[in-house]
C-alpha cells in the first residue's frame, strides 16, 4: 500500500512538472533561430533598414544562447547572395546578429537584428 501511494505521489508530480513544461513551452519561449518566422522578419529588417539586396541569404545559423526553456535566443548566421550585387556604400556585411523573444501581453515575436562588418585586412606600411 505505501509503495502504490509512493508510485502515485511520483506520477501526479511527473504530470505537474510536465504540464509546467508544456504551458512554458507555449507562453513563454519564443520560436527558434531557425523558424521560418524568425527568419522572415530578419530578412525584412536586412532588406528593409539595412538596405540590402533581395538575393541575400541568411546561412549557417548558430544558436549562441538559448535552450528548451529559455526566454529569448541570441543567434548568429552569415549572409550570402551578396557576390555579384551593387551594395549600399559602407562597410561590407558579412554576418548577422539577431535576438528573439516574445514581448507584451500578446507574447508577440520581437526580433533584434545587427549586422556584423566583414573584416577586410589592409597592409599596414
Amino acid at each position: 500500500m505505501r509503495r502504490l501511494g509512493l508510485v502515485l505521489a511520483g506520477t501526479i508530480l511527473l504530470a505537474g512538472v510536465g504540464a509546467v513544461v508544456v504551458h512554458i513551452r507555449r507562453t513563454v519561449v519564443p520560436p527558434g533561430c531557425r523558424d521560418p518566422q524568425t527568419l522572415a522578419q530578419v530578412r525584412d529588417v536586412l532588406v528593409g533598414r539595412y538596405h540590402l539586396p533581395e538575393t541575400v541569404r541568411i546561412e549557417n545559423i548558430a544558436i549562441q544562447a538559448g535552450g528548451p526553456l529559455a526566454f529569448r535566443f541570441v543567434c548568429t548566421a552569415d549572409l550570402g547572395g551578396l557576390e555579384h550585387v551593387p551594395m549600399p556604400p559602407g562597410p561590407v556585411p558579412g554576418g548577422v546578429r539577431y535576438v528573439t523573444r516574445l514581448t507584451g501581453p500578446a507574447r508577440r515575436l520581437q526580433v533584434t537584428v545587427s549586422v556584423q562588418p566583414l573584416l577586410t585586412w589592409i597592409p599596414v606600411q
